[in-house]
């Protein structure tokens, strides 16, 4: 607390200029409403991230960029494997990660649930800008969006031929994670064809940390749940030669070879008619070794084999991604706007969970111990019809119609190894009226009906208005609902996985005594209040949310497997402060300061994996006309979660635990060599602050530096 009023000081004493100085040029946004807007003329809570911004933070891949944002929570542990130690997420305002949708383009993306990988898997040179929008944003986009979206534009065409070359290297000070990134990329256009293309590979080493893996088996066949190896009878006593304990190096941040390419071509037939066809590819390897919760022996007992629980498991993914999309764009007459789209997206993923210890628990080899892995062959299709018209001077309607359909085959859905198909279809139509009241006020009312093949329909609604009193003062007010549909994970996972037995909401298991759940869809009430506006050299925007959570899917511990259930009732809700201002024509200062509280109503406990306090402070100072230096200072409060004590042993249980805050500093420097030649260079975690491993531990302090080149 002490650290966050410090920096809260800090802000208000450099609040003082002289001189009134422009700030920047009028933002605009097209996320929250699908319709280009100002800023500060959207009803939500919105930040934009241009180019400019990532190309100063020095950032590498998604994950770079999102992890310094102020507002956003970056998790890990989302994703029901061993390896999701080394995997993040984001959440917004206590939302879930779930309640996060990740765009390209406005296109979801096939893949994990939760997009656990997509942080690292999207260059941070192909990213034109970024569209946050917080709150809910279902009327629009359907499912997922419960906490808000985030739309990742991509670089398009442009009318001058550029071509950009980029090189960029990082580790921690120990030789450690090392990230090797290279990339290229050409745009331009002629006549009337514009093109984009790019190629990005990112090649990464592990970041490892020794833990210690308390051994149990499964005794059989007495009565006896777990014992150590050691002391083990019977048929289990065939695993006497397993140490009770080993010294392990578990993995937090993988050894990786990403292959990114993909590219863009339009075409104007006319004034009025422009097409666009989009590819992106991705390959993908990863390895890294973790501690399984448990991992099957070869040593046959019944109709299955004896369990080994804390047993040390390497895990390898090697996937791949094609998106391709087309587009057209019809202005129709000069009301009327008519934009036709459709994607598909299909996703390959093959997981092996071994154990360097197939010797111990009776196979012939570590090939032969693999156990747990999960393949998946995932394949998203959207088709979406979208029309702005301009039905008089006060009114812009925005209508359309939306299908999805998204099927996956995958290994997880039974306990063999055989592809199982779930699938699953969406139907929607919405509607939108931005209302322009007068020259000073405007209202925006939206409604959507989503109609969902294997669960309950929703329909949602929002309204929002701004009123803009002055250049220094503006208000705001937004009134929206979201929902999230079960993933087909959270209603059909039946595996026994390196994390855990996961049985899905739909699934029976007699052996358990789990039986069919009829898991709804979790839905969002959100209220937002919000001011903003400048003052001389200091720009403002202050929020007030408050969300209503109710039919919350929760993963549940129900002792020997987990599965997902509603939560009754559950609310999130804070403020959210930002302050930039310049202090002169060379240092520019942005301060975020964001309060959260969250409760669950059923066990009047918080939601877990929500920091109560996040705090940025970040000084920009122009050296020279060429030289620009930035460094940055984040806070991050305390987060509740459950912890698993003793894992598979008799006295295995469930505590309340809370992270520890922590404070970490980051800095860096940009130099344009040449009107082609810029060079960068930074450290991240300055002063090597430790982070709970809970949260995805750190690296320590890490050193990057790169180049880009264009011509």
């Amino acid at each position: 607390m002490k650290k966050t009023i410090l920096l809260s000081i800090i802000a208000s004493n450099l609040l003082i200029a002289n001189d009134t100085i422009v700030l920047e040029d009028i933002v605009t946004i097209s996320s929250a409403t699908k319709t280009e807007k100002k800023i500060d003329g959207v009803a939500a809570s919105v930040s934009v991230i241009s180019e400019q911004d990532i190309k100063k933070m020095g950032a590498e891949s998604l994950k770079d960029i999102l992890s310094r944002t102020s507002g956003l929570n970056i998790q890990y542990g989302t994703f029901p494997n061993a390896s999701s130690k080394s995997k993040s997420s984001v959440s917004i305002r206590g939302m879930s990660t779930n309640g996060t949708l990740i765009l390209v383009d406005g296109r979801r993306l096939g893949g994990e649930v939760s997009n656990p990988y997509d942080l690292d898997r999207i260059p941070a040179s192909q990213i034109e800008k970024i569209e946050i929008v917080k709150g809910p944003m279902s009327t629009l986009y359907g499912a997922d969006a419960t906490g808000g979206i985030i739309n990742i534009i991509t670089k398009k065409p442009t009318s001058t031929p550029t071509v950009n070359f980029a090189i960029r290297y990082g580790q921690n000070e120990h030789g450690d994670d090392e990230n090797k990134n290279i990339n290229l990329s050409v745009k331009g256009k002629k006549e009337k064809l514009g093109y984009s293309f790019y190629i990005n590979q990112t090649k990464t080493t592990p970041y490892t940390q020794q833990e210690n893996a308390d051994v149990y088996v499964k005794q059989i066949p007495t009565g006896v749940t777990t014992v150590k190896p050691s002391a083990a009878v019977g048929l289990s006593a065939q695993l006497n030669g397993l140490s009770d304990n080993y010294i392990h190096n578990v993995t937090y941040k993988e050894e990786s070879d990403i292959l990114t390419y993909g590219g863009r071509i339009e075409y104007k037939f006319s004034d009025s008619v422009t097409a666009g066809f989009e590819f992106n590819k991705f390959d993908e390897e990863r390895n890294g070794s973790y501690i399984g919760y448990f991992h099957p022996s070869n040593v046959a007992a019944g109709a299955g084999f004896i369990p080994v629980y804390n047993i040390p498991v390497d895990s390898e993914d090697k996937n791949e991604r094609l998106d391709t999309a087309i587009d057209f764009k019809i202005n129709a007459t000069d009301d009327l706007v008519i934009q036709l789209r459709g994607y598909k997206s299909y996703y390959e993923k093959k997981n092996t969970t071994t154990t360097p210890y197939w010797s111990e628990l009776k196979y012939s080899s570590q090939a032969d111990s693999a156990q747990n892995g999960m393949t998946a062959n995932v394949d998203v299709r959207s088709f979406e019809a979208l029309a702005n018209y301009f039905l008089n001077e006060s009114h812009l309607l925005t209508a359309g119609v939306e299908t999805r359909n998204e099927k996956r085959e995958a290994s997880v859905f039974t306990q063999s190894s055989e592809l199982t198909e779930k699938k699953v279809d969406y139907k929607a139509v919405y509607l939108q009226d931005e209302w322009t009241i007068d020259d000073t006020l405007n209202a925006i009312f939206g409604a959507r009906y989503d109609d969902i093949s294997n669960n309950d329909s929703k329909a949602t609604f929002k309204f929002g208005a701004v009123k803009n009193f002055s250049k220094e003062f503006n208000a705001r007010v937004n009134i929206a609902q979201g929902y999230r549909a079960p993933d087909l994970r959270e209603l059909y996972i039946f595996k026994n996985t390196a994390s855990g037995m996961q049985r899905g909401a739909d699934t029976a298991d007699a052996t358990l005594g789990k039986t069919t759940y009829d898991l709804k869809p979790e839905s969002t009430l959100t209220y937002e209040v919000g001011f903003n506006g400048q003052i001389k050299n200091t720009k403002y925007d202050f929020a007030l949310f408050y969300n209503n959570i109710e039919d919350l899917i929760s993963q549940v511990n129900k002792g020997t497997y987990y599965t997902f259930e509603n939560l009754d009732k559950a609310k999130s809700y804070g403020m959210e402060l930002g302050i930039q201002h310049q202090l002169n024509s060379k240092l520019d200062i942005q301060f975020n300061w964001t309060e959260l509280k969250t409760k669950n109503e059923q066990t009047n406990e918080e939601l877990e994996f929500n920091p109560d306090r996040i705090v940025n402070l970040k000084l920009a100072y122009n050296i020279t006309e060429d030289i620009d230096s930035s460094i940055g200072v984040k806070y991050i409060g305390e987060q509740y979660y459950q912890e698993t004590i003793n894992r598979g042993t008799p006295t295995e249980t469930i505590i309340d635990s809370t992270t520890n805050s922590y404070t970490t500093l980051n800095w860096n420097i940009n130099y344009d060599y040449t009107k082609h030649i810029s060079l960068y260079a930074g450290i991240d975690n300055l002063t090597d602050k430790e982070i709970d491993d809970v949260l995805g531990s750190s690296s320590g302090r890490y050193y990057f530096a790169g180049m880009n080149v264009s011509f």
